[in-house]
C-alpha cells in the first residue's frame, strides 16, 4: 500500500518536473524546505520538497529521497503551487 501511494506522489511530481538542458549552473547553496500534507486514499502522507538553489529539488516521501530536475523556467513557488492544486497543503 505504501508503495503504491509513493508512486502515485512519484508519478504526480514527474507531471510537473522533466528534464532539462545541462547548461553549467551556478549552486547559491540556498535551500529552503516546504511540508506538504496530501489525503490519499484515506492516508495522509507528509512530503518535504526542498529547493536546492541549483534547479533541482528533494523529495522526501516515506523516507525515500530523490532529487528532480524542474522544468526549465518553473520556479520552486510554482512547483508547491501546483502541487497545491493537486490537493496537498503546504506549510
Amino acid at each position: 500500500m505504501k508503495k503504491s501511494v509513493f508512486l502515485a506522489l512519484t508519478f504526480g511530481a514527474f507531471v510537473f518536473t522533466g528534464c532539462s538542458n545541462d547548461d553549467d549552473k551556478t549552486d547559491t547553496s540556498i535551500e529552503e524546505c516546504q511540508t506538504c500534507n496530501l489525503e490519499l486514499l484515506g492516508e495522509s502522507i507528509s512530503t518535504e520538497i526542498c529547493d536546492n538553489g541549483d534547479g533541482t529539488i528533494t523529495l522526501t516521501v516515506l523516507g525515500q529521497e530523490e532529487i528532480q530536475e524542474l522544468d526549465e523556467g518553473v520556479t520552486f513557488a510554482q512547483f508547491i503551487n501546483a502541487y497545491e492544486e493537486f490537493g496537498a497543503t503546504c506549510n
